[in-house]
């Protein structure tokens, strides 16, 4: 290190992509510096809309954030690349490269930061809505996830779990990934042979592991992700594929065990678990934070707002599971039928805000015995057919 707090430059690729960037900026603009000295770049690899490069510069001017627009158009890789050889020879500890149809929590770089300082990591990718197989399934992200206070909730939540913990996985995704500018050094940067783009940071990333760095998921910090917005602009990828076969040949070439070891880091366990127990502290946090609302019976849960936990009973007619849903986020619990109550008590750590009753079983009864003034009773048939 360099000095006492890392300095960390936060590149942001963009080609096109008017709908989203602003949204961005605005984020990387709010990003948390009490732990760590940040520099905010936007690499426009020399979009073609008319007049967006223009009114880009503007929009990070006037959010303190720098900008550079290549001559020509690099492609995915080459633009990556400047990024990383920027960090490197102007003093940085650490390189982001992100995406720029992001909304980043503000704890994003301290929380990188403190992952990649584990013992020799090289690279650190942050979970998401939408990061291949390190996603956290969500049923709408646009609308659930879309929003900065959500996220910064959503990465807190995960922070108060797993603090700086780290996670050895098979890859690094550069929508938003850290990087020590010491292994940049020791590695290099992108491969140009991926030519616009697409599987270039796999390459790297593999290219890392046998320099003998380990590639990490930081399941600490969470960054929502639209997901191939410029790529779709470009005319990259089309609206059914998330990748460049070519691209993957190249990687099946170079490295003919990938494949296979992905598929056994997937049927591990290892990861299912570590994105269960997430999905888990965002419930709890939320069920904590907001309330939650429980329905029993088989009619369509009540409307509540987005951010209070719908947990609903016998939803698939068998009342031993509880199904939690939160901002697109489900959770399945297997819990004693007779025993809803305590089991949801224990696990969100206080009451339900209301208990809403649409059939009149015994599991019903018990609860309207446990909850009389939360109780809301209601015909097990639908008012109108």
């Amino acid at each position: 290190m360099t000095s006492s707090r890392p300095k960390v430059l936060l590149a942001i690729t963009a080609y096109n992509g008017e709908a989203f960037i602003e949204r961005t900026l605005d984020s990387a603009a709010r990003i948390d510096t009490s732990e760590v000295d940040v520099d905010v770049v936007v690499l426009d690899d020399a979009s073609p809309a008319p007049g967006f490069s223009a009114r880009l510069a503007a929009m990070c001017e006037a959010r303190g954030i720098g900008y550079y627009r290549t001559p020509r158009n690099l492609g995915i890789p080459r633009n990556v690349s400047l990024g990383l050889l920027a960090g490197v020879e102007k003093g940085y500890d650490y390189v982001i490269i992100s995406n720029s149809d992001v909304i980043y929590p503000a704890h994003v770089v301290s929380q990188l930061v403190r992952a990649g300082q584990a013992k020799g990591v090289g690279s650190v990718t942050a979970w998401s809505n939408n990061v291949s197989m390190y996603s956290l399934e969500n049923d709408d992200p646009d609308r659930y996830l879309a929003d900065q206070e959500v996220v910064d909730s959503i990465s807190a939540a995960l922070a108060d779990q797993y603090g700086d913990a780290v996670m050895d996985i098979p890859a690094g995704i550069s929508f938003c990934v850290l990087i020590s500018t010491d292994v940049i050094r020791d590695v290099g940067v992108m491969d140009p042979v991926f030519g616009r783009g697409y599987c270039e940071e796999t390459d790297w990333s593999l290219r890392s592991l046998a320099a003998g760095y380990r590639i990490a998921l930081a399941p600490g910090v969470f960054v929502y992700h639209a997901g191939r917005g410029s790529n779709l602009d470009a005319g990259l990828v089309s609206g059914e594929h998330t990748s460049v076969p070519e691209n993957e040949r190249i990687i099946d070439l170079r490295y003919p065990t990938f494949r296979s070891q992905v598929r056994a880091f997937a049927s591990s366990g290892i990861l299912d678990e570590a994105q269960l127990y997430a999905i888990d502290a965002i419930m709890r946090a939320a069920g904590r934070e907001s309330g939650y609302v429980l329905d029993v019976g088989w009619l369509p849960p009540t409307e509540t707002q987005d951010d209070v936990v719908h947990c609903t009973v016998a939803a698939n007619g068998l009342e031993e599971t509880v199904e939690l849903r939160y901002r697109g986020f489900v959770r399945t619990m297997e819990v004693d039928a007779f025993g809803i109550g305590e089991a949801l008590e224990e696990y969100f750590g206080r009451a339900p805000e209301a208990v809403n009753l649409h059939d009149r079983g015994k599991l019903s009864s018990t609860l309207g015995e446990r909850y009389p003034a939360l109780t809301v009773r209601t015909g097990n048939y639908p008012a109108r057919v």
